[in-house]
């Protein structure tokens, strides 16, 4: 790496490429950004502005700022490796269930639910019926109160 002077701290780093500090803290965590930690801050090399992690970030498909509320669309609910598809009788939670039963909260379940952590269907009331089988993914697994 190079000198302390040419070092970036997650804040620099973070406004330079317009993501949040706790999102450049993440990506140093996850491994995708290296860094050294020095008196309890992050410094990142500036030659971590070109990671691939960082392109992308910046990639074209991210909305415009202020054109965002427009250009957003619902996003459909995906299902990235489920446990197993959902069977006719199997159990199932609502969500204010699921929520008692683990440590994440109903936005954070909303949100897993749409990017395909969890399976799950939203009725035509909006009603979710979360998958039992979802208790046994080790995302989950370590939620479970």
């Amino acid at each position: 790496m190079a000198k302390k002077e040419q070092f970036l701290t997650t804040k620099e780093f973070a406004s330079r490429i317009g993501i949040s500090t706790s999102s450049v803290t993440r990506l140093i965590k996850d491994g995708k950004l290296k860094a050294e930690k020095k008196s309890g801050k992050w410094l990142i090399d500036p030659g971590q502005l070109t990671a691939k992690a960082v392109k992308t970030l910046n990639s074209p498909a991210k909305p415009a700022a202020g054109k965002r509320a427009a250009a957003k669309k619902p996003s459909p609910i995906k299902k990235t490796k489920p446990v197993q598809k959902k069977q006719a009788g199997a159990k199932t939670y609502t969500l204010a269930e699921f929520v008692a039963m683990t440590y994440l909260t109903e936005f954070g379940v909303k949100e897993w639910l749409k990017q395909g952590r969890l399976i799950g269907i939203q009725g035509a009331g909006g009603q979710w019926e979360i998958d039992a089988a979802n208790l046994e993914l080790p995302d989950v697994k370590r939620l479970i109160r």
